[in-house]
């Protein structure tokens, strides 16, 4: 998919009924239209009950990381935000971010891993409560590729770039290893993802 940030360009899925809300996995390969960011976010994928209760993941033009936010209530519900800089736009990235507020272990409850390697380092981290509740598969909850949500609105957070290989994940938290692997040479590649996608995945 070519997303073009000018043209405004999203996909768009709204969910009709809730299911998972403390588990689920968002797995795509992305590769930058331009080599810097010029807006605040730009935006992989979001879902968005409310002005005040939103996911998103997002690449940040004052860090050049990816941003993993959850809002609830008006306020952080957790968010981590890599010291790894992605600024190449000749290169394929792939990312897998990950939500499982069901484990004991706080730092597991968000994930993120880039070319099949978990993201350790943050320039900023808020671990979610046990067993908390973010929008994704809520109902009524619109799900997007190719933008996020701030301060009550979606413009000027648009993705620009390509994206492929993408899968959200309803219920379950799984590794890279499920939508990628390592190759003779050490190169990470996709694979075909074999799972269930739940009830709201796609």
């Amino acid at each position: 998919i070519r997303f073009n940030a000018t043209d405004t360009s999203y996909m768009t899925k709204t969910i009709s009924s809730t299911s998972s809300r403390t588990t689920w996995t968002f797995s795509t390969w992305f590769k930058l239209g331009t080599s810097a960011i010029s807006i605040s976010f730009s935006g992989l994928f979001s879902a968005v009950y409310n002005s005040q209760n939103y996911v998103n993941i997002a690449l940040s033009n004052s860090t050049y990381g990816v941003d993993f936010l959850l809002f609830n209530s008006n306020s952080t519900l957790g968010r981590i935000n890599t010291n790894r800089m992605i600024q190449d736009p000749s290169a394929w990235y792939h990312l897998v971010a990950l939500v499982d507020t069901t484990n004991d272990i706080a730092t597991d409850r968000m994930r993120l891993y880039i070319n099949g390697t978990r993201e350790t380092s943050f320039y900023q981290q808020v671990n979610p409560s046990k067993d908390a509740t973010p929008v994704a598969n809520l109902s009524s909850s619109v799900h997007r590729l190719g933008s996020v949500y701030n301060a009550g609105t979606y413009n000027n957070y648009y993705y620009d770039g390509y994206m492929a290989e993408t899968h959200f994940v309803d219920g379950y938290a799984y590794g890279p290893e499920y939508f990628g692997e390592f190759e003779e040479n050490g190169i990470w590649i996709p694979k075909a993802y074999e799972g269930s996608y739940g009830t709201n995945g796609f």
